[in-house]
This record gives structure tokens, sequence and C-alpha cells, in this order.
């Protein structure tokens, strides 16, 4: 499923407002069990939803405005795409929903898991 569809069936199933500005799509990456992002600081300003892909389902993830006190002390931030920059593990036997990103801190998602959907 695409991201705009992933939206779209949000947005009518759960009455959100999710939207290309307020969304980030991410389908686990084939070379490593992760899903990769790269989302802009600017973004952060408000509530920032994370669509992850799987295998027949995906997780809405919602990260609410201010849900760590600094960004760059929790995550790794791409100083030349002023991003931070995710690899949260989908590997369900290994540190499953937490950034492994290499100078991050281990971040753990799964506590901002808003549902869990098939496809």
């Amino acid at each position: 499923m695409s991201k705009k569809h992933l939206i779209d069936r949000i947005n009518t199933q759960f009455g959100e407002n999710l939207n290309a500005g307020n969304t980030c799509f991410s389908s686990i990456n084939k070379s490593k069990q992760v899903w990769w992002a790269n989302i802009h600081l600017s973004k952060f300003a408000d509530e920032v939803h994370l669509l992850l892909a799987g295998t027949g389902h995906f997780l809405w993830v919602t990260l609410p405005k201010d849900f760590v006190h600094n960004l760059s002390e929790t995550f790794k931030i791409r100083e030349d795409k002023n991003a931070v920059d995710l690899e949260i593990s989908a590997d369900k036997d290994s540190r499953y929903l937490i950034d492994v990103k290499s100078g991050g801190t281990g971040f753990d998602f799964r506590k901002y898991v808003r549902e869990e959907v098939g496809y």
C-alpha cells in the first residue's frame, strides 16, 4: 500500500487528519530488518506520524509534540539534511521498535504505537 492510501485509510477509519506534511512512511529495508527514515527537524514542531509498513500490516506510530526533551540528544541528526536519522528495528526477535541507528540512544517507539492495521 502507498503512503497516500494508508493516510486516506487512517483518516477515514479513525477520523484523523494525517497528511503528507505530518506523516512519514517507511517499508522494511531489503538489506537490513529496519524501517529507515529522515524526518526534517521542522516537522517536530507539531505531532509526527510514522507509518511503518510490514508484511500484511502496518504500524501507525504517533509522536506527540515535545515527546522528547531534546531531539539532538535522543537521535542522530543528519546535519546535511537537518533531519532526524532513524533506523527502527523491524526484527521481532531483536530490539523490535528500538532506534538502532549508530549515534542514537536506542529510543523505544513501542509506547507510541497507536494501531497495528492489517492490509
